[in-house]
């Protein structure tokens, strides 16, 4: 997805088997934190960091989510080990990858999804995305000073016309959108050929 698309709504089961649904969640911003797999250590460590800036994420009104296409007692038993308190984490087990794939997020090849975060403001718009190569821990702390600016702007009404970041080769990438708002950055999808941490 890109800045200004729209986000569908789904449901998928949390770890404690409760449904998940944006809708549920109207006037908040959404952070849709895409892994490949659990039990890897770049995806616990993801999961970990968004745990540990909950505080930050409700002060914002933003709602963390983690995602990947582990099923439901692989989520309870992996939120357990990590001592996950507030944040859920989504199983989109089967259909296989359905949201990912909506999102078109989701590795065919390997069989999970890319390693992503997907900002949805109030209104249901996608204003970030971006995706990071499987074996890297996202910058939530990029996401975080994003979510500042959008917040400030809601406050203020002083919203930045254009929003760059500069990808991994080290480009320039601005996004322009008739909200005045939005950013999107796509690393290389076909690093490596799967993956040895997650």
């Amino acid at each position: 997805m890109k800045p200004g698309d729209i986000l569908k709504d789904f449901m998928l089961f949390d770890q404690e088997n409760k449904e998940w649904r944006p809708s549920s969640f109207k006037g908040k911003r959404i952070l849709l934190s895409f892994h490949p797999l659990a039990w890897t250590p770049v995806c616990a460590d993801q999961m970990r960091c968004l745990e540990r800036d909950m505080a930050v994420f409700e002060s914002l009104d933003t709602v963390p989510v983690g995602i990947s296409v582990d099923s439901i007692p692989c989520k309870a038993a992996w939120a357990k080990e990590l001592k996950l308190e507030k944040l859920k984490i989504l199983s989109d087990f089967w259909p296989h990858g359905a949201v990912a794939k909506d999102l078109g997020l989701f590795r065919e090849k390997e069989g999970f999804s890319e390693r992503a975060n997907v900002l949805i403001d109030e209104e249901g718009v996608v204003v970030f995305s971006k995706v990071y190569p499987l074996a890297k821990l996202p910058d939530l702390q990029e996401i975080i000073h994003f979510l500042k600016e959008l917040h400030h702007a809601g406050v203020d009404g002083n919203v930045p016309a254009k929003q760059c970041m500069v990808d991994l080769k080290g480009n320039s990438l601005c996004v322009d959108d008739s909200r005045n708002t939005g950013i999107q950055s796509t690393s290389d999808h076909h690093i490596g050929g799967g993956i040895k941490e997650g």
